[in-house]
């Protein structure tokens, strides 16, 4: 059904557009991704009736690839945005082993026609391409075999730019997340169909020089989404495909770049759209506020005939936004078979009409080998492109399975395929591809074959690759500031922060640079690498007010993300929370799912310090998000994050939980990124249970799997979680060595969380070595980068250590502050470990400074969090120092028996260091009872310090001692 012949529906407070493809609530907008809503649309359509489960599977999903728990995923995610509660069947009814009926009362408005503008005439037309003057637009009809040109005149008024009459606030429209190319059909980034070599003849005639920009010529061009006149879904592959094959052609020989299609997209949305003759001026001068394009080609296009010879006809417009200015129209009739010649044709005459290059200067044979074998393999990867665009990559992934299935030696369709598989998290199968593309790219044009193999290598994680082709891709079109944004997202990837500071400079000295949002997000990205979040926050800001004077909503949520992401290092969290829950309904209303589960992720980290819950829920939004449209690589994303909080806040079990789903996601897409954060995290966690020889080879797997995947901050954060486990086991020697590694692989990254870890687990070991100084010094530098970076679970954890070395040397007063600050710090963040910790260290400083009310508070309250700690290894030192804390006689026995019972768990679970510590307070008690086994007890434990290192413990023997 033509999407302009669907019907209206409205039920309750809702009304169904499937046309627009639109759920409103009370005139407000529903949020549904696209297999969600198509499944609404479904039962409505057949309301009162049943729905078997087999119908709705094979409607939504006819290749297969899931199973039922997706389909009833989406019912319950429909029942969830209209309002129905789990127990109640106001608009879905479940019928037992069949499928779901709608039964609500369903109006069926049909839409009216009015607006509906047709071509004059749907016969076939010769191939014209007529520039027009300065004086008005002239929208041509010329029917085939007849050589008078007709033209119609439009009022020159409507060529000024500036004339502004009745333009409405305009309506968030769709954007994806950031991106720095242009999709294409040629690689992920930018590569099209171009033309066959026979061409036909042009007539057109040059156009007025005078009425461009001081007859400067332009850089880009911004290519909109053609108009399927026929509105035959069948025949939606044409629009998406016709706009890469066009910005192939145009940008051929280098002398212009087309604009990447996300920004593009929303950025037309709200306008009419185009006739004949292109945009009228009001809607051309907007394109150009939002987009800066210099020039824009719009279209439309009609598909008649036989379904086995199908005629497509094509109008194309091409006008100048800088002054209103039409360049060239081109109008034809061809049949679908011939569209790669129609193309070739219309390319060679736009490029020739903006006198950009001529045949002689292009490797026409080479722009050939791009194109798609077959109209069947056109067909499908168009299909895909619209997939792309719908948020919809499993669909786009088998449409493009088809494509290489049917032209194996095809290198843009692996390219495409690799794209796709990206999208859906599948990082192994996305290299896979790439591999294809590139073994299959010799006879493209130098500009898609480096656009392959920086694909390749950003797909294998080889960086220092990547960044050199990345260069040369700027290097070959050094005006595109694609290429340049490119360049600097591979540089922050391989951390190369001396070419990132020159890429930037570099980027801000293109023309209208400075006006682009992305700039400013480029340079908060590269503020944030460098550790400056006030710069990044400052540059976000930036982006921020460019966005909305572009009035572009997409480039307003994501300066709103990054804006977010930099107030929550700073520990402005409440502004954060602000920018990415107005972020989270632009993502909304344009139907932007990656974006809108992103901000969600980004906001429940931000909530995790503050409130558990919330952020909870924020992650289960986000992954369910995920979840619907496919991507897993979002989805144990979403798990490593959740993890992480849960681990903090002392709930081992749901860690362990949160961190197994987050490894079998990433084993199953083959990111082996996330394959090692998760068995880090579980490592992390057995580690609890034992610092066994399993644990330390579960250590090193990671350790190897990061090596594998080449990534270096994965690496350096093995071996410094794994220097603590062989600390914990009493290797100091083998721990310093990990240290040493982690700490030369680290100098070479700006990330600061790199850092932080390396250094405060490295301290560790030098302090339980007995290199006070040095622990200091590792402590406190990493309890600066914390601050700096707004890391509020490090910060407190060096505060925590600081005072305990204090408390070592009986600084009381040193001892008190920081473990009131860390005590805080840990309580803002609901981190009941390290408060509980804090806070038994505390009230030692209390009972030494003889203030015992404070000491008995603090006991009291280290007390109650002890009871809430399911982690092992935490309540080691909460148990030693209420040990210590005996307040009578009468709990001597109680406590010595507690330290014996830690020994010997400590000593089952190989954790040297807690069985020291252990030892260390039960002679304590011991010499203070005058108890003759206290020397027994010191004699084990200075033989066992000795024997591993622990000078630390030797040192507070003597103090003791004496």
């Amino acid at each position: 059904m033509s999407a302009l012949e669907k019907p209206i529906y409205r039920f309750g407070e809702f009304e169904l557009d499937p046309g627009e493809r639109r759920l409103l609530a009370r005139g407000e907008p529903v949020t549904l991704t696209p297999k969600v809503f198509d499944t609404l649309v479904l039962l409505v359509e057949r309301a009162g009736h049943a729905v078997s489960k087999d119908e709705l599977m094979q409607a939504l999903w006819p290749r297969g690839f899931v199973d039922e728990s997706n389909l009833t995923k989406h019912i319950w995610l429909i029942r969830k945005a209209l309002g129905e509660s789990e127990h109640e069947t106001r608009w879905i009814e479940t019928i037992p082993k069949l499928g779901y009926r709608f039964v609500a009362t369903v109006q069926r408005i049909e839409r009216t026609h009015e607006a509906l503008s047709l071509p004059v005439s749907l016969e076939p037309v010769s191939n014209v391409l007529v520039p027009s003057g300065a004086s008005g637009v002239h929208l041509v009809e010329a029917r085939q075999n007849d050589d008078a040109l007709v033209p119609a005149s439009v009022d020159a008024a409507d060529a000024d730019p500036h004339n502004v009459r009745g333009v409405a606030d305009a309506p968030v429209g769709t954007s994806a997340l950031r991106s720095s190319r242009r999709r294409s059909l040629a690689a992920a980034a930018a590569i099209g169909i171009v033309s066959a070599a026979s061409l036909l003849a042009w007539r057109f005639f040059a156009h007025d020089q005078n009425a461009a920009v001081e007859g400067s010529p332009g850089t880009s061009v911004a290519i909109v989404m053609f108009n399927n006149l026929s509105q035959n879904a069948k025949d939606a592959w044409l629009g998406p495909a016709l706009g890469e094959m066009l910005a192939t052609e145009m940008t051929a020989g280098g002398s212009l770049h087309a604009l990447p299609d996300e920004l593009v997209r929303p950025a037309q949305m709200d306008l009419a759209a185009p006739m004949a003759g292109g945009y009228a001026a009001q809607s051309l001068y907007t394109l150009h506020r939002r987009l800066g394009a210099d020039y824009v080609l719009s279209g439309s296009y009609f598909v008649s005939g036989s379904a086995d010879q199908p005629h497509v006809r094509l109008d194309l417009a091409l006008q100048d936004a800088r002054n209103g200015v039409p360049v060239a129209n081109f109008a034809r009739d061809a049949a679908v078979s011939e569209l790669p010649s129609l193309i070739a044709q219309a390319g060679v005459g736009l490029r020739d009409s903006l006198g950009i290059a001529t045949a002689k200067n292009i490797d026409l044979q080479q722009v050939a080998n791009a194109q798609p074998p077959t109209a069947d393999v056109a067909r499908r990867i168009g299909f895909a492109l619209d997939a792309l665009h719908q948020n919809d990559p499993a669909r786009a992934r088998d449409e493009l399975l088809d494509a290489v299935a049917q032209a194996p030696g095809y290198a843009p369709g692996y390219s495409y395929l690799a794209q796709a598989w990206a999208a859906l998290g599948y990082g192994k199968k996305a290299a896979a591809a790439a591999e294809q593309a590139a073994a299959h790219a010799q006879g493209l044009p130098e500009e898609q074959r480096l656009q392959i193999e920086l694909q390749r290598q950003v797909a294998k994680h080889e960086w220092a690759k990547a960044s050199e082709i990345a260069a040369a891709l700027v290097a070959l079109r050094p005006q595109d500031p694609n290429y340049r944004l490119r360049q600097i997202s591979v540089l922050l990837s391989a951390g190369s922060r001396n070419e990132l500071d020159a890429a930037l400079v570099a980027l801000r000295a293109l023309p209208g640079a400075r006006d682009d949002p992305r700039t400013e997000l480029a340079a908060s990205d590269v503020a944030s690498t460098n550790n400056d979040a006030k710069g990044a926050a400052a540059h976000a800001r930036e982006a921020l007010v460019l966005a909305h004077a572009r009035d572009e909503p997409g480039q307003v949520a994501d300066a709103q993300v990054s804006l977010g992401a930099a107030l929550f290092h700073l520990g402005e969290n409440e502004e954060a929370q602000d920018m990415l829950r107005k972020a989270i309904v632009i993502y909304q209303h344009s139907g932007n799912p990656h974006g809108e589960a992103a901000a969600r992720d980004t906001l429940g980290k931000t909530l995790a310090s503050a409130d558990g819950n919330a952020a909870r829920e924020q992650y289960q939004r986000a992954m369910s998000i995920y979840q619907t449209i496919g991507d897993l690589g979002g989805v144990a994303t979403t798990y490593t994050d959740l993890a992480r909080m849960l681990w903090v806040a002392g709930d081992r079990d749901g860690a362990q939980t949160a961190a197994r789903n987050a490894l079998k996601t990433s084993r199953e897409s083959g990111d082996l990124t996330l394959q090692a954060w998760s068995l880090q995290a579980l490592a992390t966690a057995a580690s609890d249970e034992s610092a066994s020889d399993e644990v330390e080879r579960y250590f090193l797997q990671v350790i190897e799997i990061d090596e594998q995947a080449g990534d270096k901050g994965g690496t350096v954060w093995s071996l410094a979680a794994n220097a603590d486990i062989l600390r914990l086991r009493g290797d100091l020697t083998a721990a310093a060595t990990a240290c040493r590694r982690a700490e030369t692989l680290g100098a070479s990254l700006s990330d600061p969380q790199f850092a932080i870890v390396t250094a405060f687990n490295c301290a560790e070991v030098a302090m339980d070595s007995g290199d006070i100084e040095k622990a200091k010094a590792g402590f406190n530098r990493a309890l600066k980068l914390a601050q700096n970076s707004s890391d509020p679970t490090y910060e407190a954890n060096s505060e925590l250590t600081l005072g305990q070395l204090d408390l070592d040397q009986r600084d009381w007063d040193s001892a008190r502050s920081r473990l009131k600050r860390a005590s805080a710090m840990f309580a803002k963040s609901e981190a009941i470990t390290g408060e509980a910790d804090a806070q038994a260290l505390l009230a030692m400083c209390e009972e030494a400074a003889g203030d015992i009310a404070a000491r008995d508070s603090a006991i009291a309250r280290a007390r109650e969090l002890r009871g809430r700690i399911t982690s092992r290894q935490e309540v080691f030192m909460v148990d030693i120092a209420l040990a210590l804390l005996h307040t009578g006689p009468e709990q001597i026995d109680s406590a010595i028996s507690t330290l014996h019972d830690l020994i010997d768990d400590a000593e089952k679970r190989h954790w040297i260091t807690w069985s020291l510590e252990s030892r260390l307070a039960l002679w304590q008690l011991l010499a203070e009872q005058h108890d003759p086994s206290a020397q027994s007890v010191l004699d084990a434990l200075k033989a066992e310090a000795k024997a591993h290192g622990f000078k630390r413990i030797l040192r507070l023997i003597d103090m003791h001692a004496s």
